[in-house]
């Protein structure tokens, strides 16, 4: 849910209360090296169910190519050929690339580290 005068009317009225509040990286373009940080609040609603809201004032940071992680993701896909009358279920492995919880960290303390710009 994205941060605004709707979400604040919402949070309001079905009773919720702010149980933390901290920025994490919502967004990674590996191509460029960049990943999206942005402060998430969770709140705890009267009937128990958690909300979490994504603020609005976020921005990229770049990180060293050291930050990123490979490994193998399995995934399973039917082949899209008309030509052939049964479609065939293909499942494989592919090299995934992902961002663990050391560097998710360091990239947020760059975050906190830049100087707003005015």
């Amino acid at each position: 849910m994205r941060f605004n005068q709707a979400t604040l009317s919402y949070l309001s009225e079905v009773g919720a209360v702010l149980q933390k509040s901290e920025y994490k990286v919502t967004d990674v373009n590996f191509g460029e090296l960049k990943a999206y940080v942005n402060k998430v609040d969770t709140y705890k609603k009267r009937n128990g169910k958690i909300c979490k809201v994504e603020h609005q004032f976020g921005k990229w940071v770049s990180f060293p190519k050291e930050y990123v992680s490979y490994g193998q993701r399995k995934y399973t896909r039917e082949t899209s050929d008309w030509s052939v009358a049964d479609r065939e279920v293909v499942t494989g492995t592919k090299t995934a690339k992902y961002l663990n919880n050391a560097a998710k960290e360091q990239i947020v303390k760059l975050y906190l580290a830049t100087p707003p710009k005015n």
